[in-house]
C-alpha cells in the first residue's frame, strides 16, 4: 500500500475560480430576483399589498415629458436591475474566459468587480431583505479572495524578465 498523498491541492495562486464564483453570484442574484418578482406578481395578494399597489398606481410624476406611476417605476427599476445583474455576471465570465490574466493579476477589472459588489452589499444591508445580502456577501468574499490570490503587476514583470 502506498502511503504517499496524491491528492491535488488548490494552488494559492488560483484567482480565477473565486472570481468566477463571484460572477456566477451576480447571475444568480439577477435570475433569483426575476423569479421572485414573477412569483410575487402571480401570487394572491394580501389586502395590505393591494392597498400599497393602489397608492403606488395613483401616485404619478412626470419626468422629461413622460408620466409614470410610482408602481411603474418601482417594477421597471427592479426588472431592469435584475437584467443588469445577469448581464454583468455573464460579461465578467466571458471576459475571464477570454483573458484570465485580468484576474490572475491585480488589475482594475478585479477591483471594480469587488467595489461594485461591496457597494451593492451596503445598499442591500440598508434597504433590502436577506437573500441579496447573503448572495452579495458571498460575491464580495469571492472577489476579495480572488484579488488576494492574484499577483501584482510588478510580480508578472519580474517573471517575464
Amino acid at each position: 500500500m502506498n502511503s504517499a498523498v496524491t491528492s491535488r491541492t488548490l494552488a494559492r495562486t488560483d484567482s480565477v475560480r473565486p472570481f468566477k464564483a463571484g460572477a456566477y453570484g451576480f447571475v444568480l442574484l439577477g435570475i433569483g430576483h426575476l423569479a421572485l418578482s414573477a412569483a410575487a406578481a402571480t401570487a394572491t395578494q394580501t389586502s395590505e399589498r393591494r392597498a400599497v399597489d393602489t397608492v403606488m398606481r395613483e401616485s404619478t410624476f412626470a419626468l422629461l415629458g413622460l408620466e409614470r406611476t410610482v408602481l411603474d417605476v418601482f417594477n421597471g427599476m427592479s426588472i431592469a436591475m435584475a437584467f443588469f445583474s445577469i448581464t454583468c455576471g455573464l460579461l465578467i465570465l466571458a471576459a475571464v474566459r477570454h483573458a484570465p490574466a485580468l484576474v490572475q493579476r491585480r488589475t482594475a477589472f478585479g477591483w471594480c468587480a469587488l467595489a461594485v459588489s461591496l457597494a451593492v452589499l451596503v445598499v442591500s444591508v440598508l434597504l433590502l431583505p436577506p437573500p441579496p445580502i447573503v448572495v452579495l456577501t458571498v460575491t464580495s468574499c469571492a472577489f476579495g479572495l480572488s484579488l488576494r490570490r492574484a499577483t501584482t503587476v510588478s510580480a508578472h514583470a519580474a517573471e517575464a524578465a
